[in-house]
Parts: C-alpha cells; structure tokens; sequence
C-alpha cells in the first residue's frame, strides 16, 4: 500500500511510551507502531459504525413514528446548543 508521510504532535511522554513499547516489539519503529494503533482504531470506528447504522436501520423499521420524535427531539436539542443542522442526520 502506498504510503504518505505527515507530520503530528505528541505529548513527549505518550512519544517515550511508545518508544519503550517498540523496544522489543514485532513493531519496527515508532512509525510502525503508530500506523497499526492508527489501523486498530479504523477498525474499531468502522465496527462501531456498522453497529450504528444497523440499530438505527431497526429502529426505523421497528418503530418508524418513535424514530421520527426521537431524531425530532435530537435536532432541537443540537440547535439548542448551538450545533450546525444538517450534518447526515446524526448516523442517519
């Protein structure tokens, strides 16, 4: 897979963390390390994700006027806090 370098900010002691863990690690280096926490946590929000859309998928065909009120009630509670609307229906 192509690769493309970037540049982050790390606390210094997460950095000195990581540097100890990849000391006899499978890991190569730091960068690897990174990428594969970075890869775990995509995996993880992907998973969630899907978890999401299914519920909502159910709870739509299951209880189509409950869902309505519920996403109703959401939007207000957004607009009252000052959340911008319209952002793909909060895992519509």
């Amino acid at each position: 897979m192509a690769k493309k370098k970037i540049t982050i900010t790390i606390d210094t002691d997460k950095v000195a963390a990581i540097e100890h863990f990849v000391q006899g690690s499978p890991a190569s280096s730091v960068s690897a390390w990174i990428e594969d926490a970075v890869s775990a946590k995509l995996h993880q929000t992907e998973r969630a994700d899907r978890a999401l859309r299914w519920l909502v998928d159910r709870a739509r065909e299951e209880n189509p006027g409950e869902w309505e009120q519920a996403l109703a009630a959401a939007e207000a509670a957004d607009r009252r806090h000052g959340f911008a609307g319209d952002q793909e229906q909060s895992a519509a």
